[in-house]
């Protein structure tokens, strides 16, 4: 591994060399293509884009929550902080989240209480990709990729200085929102920079939200019971976080080289934990690995909380991370191989769990709440975060760490005929716990990657093909694991008519065991249980059939995709009958499993005097099945999305969106369904050009309008944190 590692580098270091010396003898400068154009060309049907401008207008949420209403894709929340997307039913180590093309290499995987470690300020756009093309950036992609774009390093010179500098304020939470980026070119080096900052308290909940079915129809005398002590809001929701990014590229028509740096803290309470674990008995919990009691009233008191243990005290994580991104291109221009890409990426992520007494902390957040946002913020972050969180903890914690390198090389062999491309990657991770909860021995893994992808039209169909070959090992204290792997996919869209195209994709995509499947032994809190992995798990293999047809229907441009997903030796966690440490021991164990569904939407867009008006109505489900019989614990419920939109040519802008949530349906054995519900989403934004080159952009918006309980069937404590109430929040970014 590390000789590759070493050859990898010495490639590199010679194009880049080469690549800065030619800068001084070449006057004519070609631009190459952007990231986002590259993986508009490699990419074959998309399931879905996100512009930036509409992420930055948005409240501050979680990746998950940010694109859960789009069709065929969700969020398994555990707190406002927490979102981890689902892809048509998958989650986990299953969808893969990329910054830039590259893993996001965080704690993600080894809990539903982790969140993804990624930066939504300054970005380009997000990318849901599945298909052929997603076998060049990471493997074990069973349900997609989520690719998070941003420009830190520059692949084309930028033209113009543009500063950004932005605020915001959320009713729901009391919080509030800052951010501020630069993008120029100094002396022909592109210069990117930006910061962005949230903190925010305690999220509110509509009333009896924590009293799960209470919602439906108690009457007045017995739901009047709760009255006098009904919290308002989810106590340890509050979430604050700080990220910087900087970045350097030179372009030239031999290519381009940059180098990036990027560092995020967070602080995020966690409002459900499973300390009172004593107190439990076997018959509330479900078989995936969490307390499955609906109300909670014989352990944990009316709201669904344990008075007595978890009173006066405080969870929650520190998050730290450090990437340091150095990539480039390198143009041949002659030939068999017309470019070559690399990068090489370092990534130190910590993240610490820690208790404190909550007094403590209601006296520093008081504190805190009237210093953090001044003109020094920076410098009051970090004293924050040591005065907060440094002697006032009421044990030792426990502290996970991934330190990560990664080296990647992608030779583009296009001809006229068709785009071709060759990739190789080789990373290295090294996983630790710890403290107080070493659930998991250190844990390192070495991965290598060749994976060929071509494009190609023919004259009646379009081809995409894409083929990737894993050697995968893993090694825990006595425990070693490694296996090689083959995954293909390819699709094949024509145009049948002027206004019907038909799509038809096939995959066998593996996925090796994860650390955690395969070496977890010991008490993990989160999900209440003493999990146990198998060192003898077999890799899952995921069989996929999709079609997708897109027509034109009275003036509706319609799009109807089918899918079902054969996934022999699917991994999950089972409970047993036996407890070690008065917890419930739970086993990962494997059986096949079949998901299969659809998606539909129709959409149309109409044009007014004065701009136009966009209307989508979508459905997506997903029935998801053990062959055995079962369903698959935390499957996710049908859902009706729908969309109106306005774009004004005088500058304003609106969209609602309502998402209907059907009631769960299908639910594993033990496991408690969860009632459906309607969200509806508000949003709205004005332009203000003072120049052509000065824009204030004012936009308001507002989550859960009608207030409705709410909970995510997805999440592993959905019965215990409801999702967030009303939230009306306003916005200022100012460009110049």
């Amino acid at each position: 591994m590390k000789k590759l590692i070493y050859i990898g580098l010495s490639v590199i270091a010679y194009s880049a060399i080469a690549s800065i010396s030619m800068a001084n003898e070449l006057d004519e400068v070609i631009v190459t293509s952007s990231l986002i154009d590259a993986s508009a060309n490699e990419i074959s049907n998309p399931l879905h884009i996100v512009n930036g401008e509409l992420i930055s207008n948005d409240a501050a949420q979680s990746l998950g929550s940010l694109i859960d209403g789009l069709a065929g894709v969700s969020s398994s929340d555990f707190g406002t902080a927490v979102g981890q997307p689902v892809i048509r039913g998958l989650s986990g180590s299953r969808v893969k989240v990329l910054n830039n093309g590259k893993v996001v290499r965080d704690m993600s995987g080894l809990g539903p209480d982790h969140s993804n470690e990624i930066d939504l300020g300054h970005l380009e756009q997000i990318e849901i990709i599945r298909g052929p093309s997603s076998l060049l950036y990471a493997n074990g992609a069973v349900g997609g990729i989520v690719n998070i774009v941003d420009n830190t390093i520059a692949k084309k010179d930028i033209e113009s200085e543009k500063f950004n500098i932005g605020a915001g304020f959320e009713d729901g939470n009391a919080g509030n929102t800052g951010n501020a980026s630069y993008a120029g070119n100094i002396g022909g080096i592109n210069l990117s920079s930006s910061i962005q900052y949230s903190n925010l308290d305690v999220y509110a909940i509509p009333e009896h939200a924590l009293h799960a079915g209470e919602e439906e129809a108690h009457d007045d005398e017995e739901a009047g019971e709760h009255e006098e002590h009904d919290p308002t809001s989810l106590e340890n929701s509050d979430f604050a976080k700080f990220g910087a990014k900087l970045g350097f590229s030179k372009v030239g028509d031999w290519g381009y080289v940059g180098l990036s740096v990027a560092d995020s803290t967070s602080t995020y309470g966690i409002p459900f934990h499973g300390d009172a674990h004593a107190e439990h008995d076997e018959d509330g919990h479900d078989e995936d690995g969490h307390d499955e009691d609906e109300h909670g009233e014989d352990e944990h008191g009316e709201d669904g909380h344990d008075e007595d243990e978890h009173e006066g005290e405080r969870v929650f994580s520190n998050t730290d991370s450090q990437t340091l991104t150095f990539e480039g291109s390198f143009n041949f221009n002659n030939g068999l191989v017309n470019s070559m890409d690399y990068h090489i990426r370092r990534t130190e992520y910590e993240l610490a769990e820690q208790h404190m007494d909550s007094d403590a902390h209601d006296e520093d957040h008081d504190e805190d709440h009237d210093e953090d946002h001044d003109e020094d913020h920076d410098e009051d972050h970090d004293e924050d975060h040591d005065e907060d969180h440094g002697d006032d903890h009421g044990d030792e914690g426990t502290l996970f760490k991934n330190k990560s390198k990664e080296l990647g090389l992608t030779f583009d062999i296009s001809n006229q005929q068709a785009t071709q491309k060759i990739v190789f990657t080789a990373s290295e991770e090294e996983l630790s716990i710890t403290g107080e909860e070493v659930f998991l021995a250190t844990t390192l893994s070495d991965e290598l990657t060749l994976g060929y992808y071509l494009s190609n039209q023919l004259d009646i169909a379009h081809i995409d093909f894409g083929v990737r070959y894993d050697q995968i090992d893993r090694k825990s204290a006595n425990n070693t694991y490694d296996a090689n792997l083959t995954s293909l996919s390819t699709s094949i869209s024509s145009d049948f008519t002027d206004n019907l195209s038909v799509s038809f994709g096939l995959s066998s995509v593996h996925k090796a065991p994860s650390s955690m499947e395969l070496f977890v032994n010991g008490p993990h809190l989160a999900t209440q249980r003493y999990e146990k992995g198998d060192r003898t798990l077999e890799p899952e293999k995921a069989n996929n059939i999709d079609l997708t047809f897109n027509t034109a229907i009275a003036g509706f441009d319609a799009n109807l995709s089918l899918y079902k997903n054969s996934i022999q030796n699917f991994i999950y966690l089972d409970d047993t009958n036996t407890e070690q440490e008065e917890l419930t021991v739970a086993e990962y164990r494997q059986q096949d499993a079949v998901f299969e569904g659809y998606e539909i939407e129709l959409s149309r867009s109409v044009a007014l005097n004065n701009g136009s008006l966009g209307v989508s109505i979508a459905r997506d489900y997903v029935n998801a099945q053990f062959k055995q019989g079962g369903s698959v614990p935390r499957s996710v419920p049908a859902r009706n999305i729908v969309n109106f939109s306005y774009i004004g040519d005088n500058n304003l802008d609106w969209l609602v969106s309502i998402k209907d949530v059907q009631k769960s349906s299908r639910v594993a054995a033990g496991e408690t369904a969860t009632n459906g519900y309607q969200w509806i989403n508000v949003s709205l934004s004005k332009d203000i050009k003072a120049s052509d080159d000065e824009v204030l952009t004012l936009s308001f918006f507002a989550k859960n309008l009608l207030n409705k309980v709410a909970r995510n069937h997805s999440s592993f404590v959905k019965n215990e944190v409801p999702l967030p109430g009303r939230n009306i929040g306003i916005k200022a970014n100012y460009s110049f």
